[in-house]
C-alpha cells in the first residue's frame, strides 16, 4: 500500500471519527405575549445566521406555529441567537447554547405589540393592567439623595386669575390651585411587575425600593423643584432592597421580587440616572 494511500485512509477514519462525535439535537419552544402568558399566532422564527428558520417552505411543522409553538431538528451543537418576531410585533430574542451532553433545547421567546405604551404593568390573560404614574408630577430631580416627592405644587394653569391690583397685594393662593401628593397605591409584598422603557438602550436596567422620611428640603440642596416647600419626602439610602431585573424582550423587563412593609417607593433607573418612580404602600 502506498503512502499517499495510507494516509487518505486514515484522514477518513479521522473524519468519520469526528463526525460520529458531533450531536445534533432538537431546539423548540414556544412564543408568548409577556403581558398576557398566551401564545402569539404565527410567529416568524430563525436562528441567527444558520439555515434554520420558520419561514423555509420546507419547515415540516407549520401548523404548530398556529399555537406560537416551533421546532427545528438535526441542530448541531453550538453557541446560538433565536429571535422571533411578528408583523407589528417588537423582536423578540435570545442565546443559548448546547454541547454534546445535552444536544437540545426548549426555549420561550416573548414579543408583544408593537403599540404597547411605556410604563409598569402588571400581566394578566386577559388584559395587562398598567399602573399609571400619579406621582409623576410631584417627582423632584435628585442626584445623591436619588429620588425624592414635592408633598404639593400650585397649579398655576388651573387658578383663577385676578386682576392685576389685586394680584400685587394677594400673596394668598387660592386652595383649588393647591394639588397635594396623591396615597400611594396600595399592592401585596410580592411583586411581578413588567417595565415598558420608552427607548431600548443596551445598557441593564436597575431596580431598587426605599422607604421614605419626611424631611427639610433645606437638607437636601442637590434635589430641585420644590419651589416654596419646607418639607418633602426623601428616600432613605439605607432602607434599599434591590430587585431582580431580567430581559423579557426588546426594551421591556421583568421586574421581580419581595418588598419590606410599609410605604415604598421604587426607582427605575439606567446609567445611574433615575427613569421613574412609583410610589406604593405594601400590605
Amino acid at each position: 500500500m502506498s503512502k499517499k494511500l495510507v494516509l487518505f485512509s486514515l484522514s477518513l477514519v479521522i473524519l468519520s471519527f469526528v463526525a460520529c462525535g458531533e450531536k445534533k439535537g432538537v431546539i423548540e419552544g414556544v412564543v408568548l405575549d409577556p403581558f398576557t402568558g398566551n401564545p402569539v399566532e404565527m410567529p416568524t422564527v430563525w436562528m441567527d445566521s444558520t439555515i434554520f428558520s420558520t419561514q423555509k417552505p420546507k419547515y415540516e411543522y407549520k401548523d404548530g406555529l398556529k399555537k406560537g409553538e416551533f421546532k427545528f431538528e438535526k441542530v448541531p451543537v453550538g453557541d446560538y441567537l433565536i429571535k422571533a418576531r411578528r408583523n407589528r410585533f417588537v423582536l423578540g430574542q435570545e442565546r443559548f447554547s448546547t454541547n454534546n451532553e445535552s444536544p437540545n433545547a426548549k426555549l420561550t421567546l416573548y414579543i408583544y405589540d408593537d403599540k404597547v405604551d411605556p410604563g409598569l404593568y402588571v400581566a394578566n390573560p386577559e388584559g395587562a393592567e398598567k399602573y399609571a404614574n400619579s406621582w409623576v408630577l410631584w417627582s423632584a430631580s435628585c442626584k445623591e439623595s436619588v429620588a425624592a416627592y414635592r408633598l404639593s405644587y400650585t397649579d398655576s394653569k388651573n387658578a383663577p386669575s385676578l386682576p392685576s391690583k389685586k394680584a400685587k397685594k394677594s400673596k394668598r393662593v387660592p386652595a383649588s390651585a393647591i394639588k397635594t401628593l396623591p396615597d400611594p397605591r396600595v399592592i401585596s409584598s410580592e411583586i411581578d411587575f413588567l417595565y415598558k422603557n420608552a427607548s431600548s438602550v443596551t445598557t441593564p436596567l436597575k431596580a431598587a425600593t426605599y422607604s421614605l422620611k419626611n424631611e427639610a428640603v433645606s437638607a437636601h440642596e442637590n434635589c430641585t423643584g420644590f419651589e416654596d416647600d419646607k418639607r418633602g419626602l426623601f428616600v432613605d439610602p439605607s432602607s434599599k432592597t434591590d430587585l431582580e431585573v431580567s430581559y423579557k424582550s426588546e426594551a421591556l423587563y421583568q421586574i421581580k421580587g419581595t418588598l419590606p412593609k410599609g410605604k415604598q417607593v421604587l426607582v427605575l433607573s439606567q446609567d445611574d440616572k433615575t427613569l421613574q418612580t412609583y410610589y406604593f404602600e405594601v400590605k
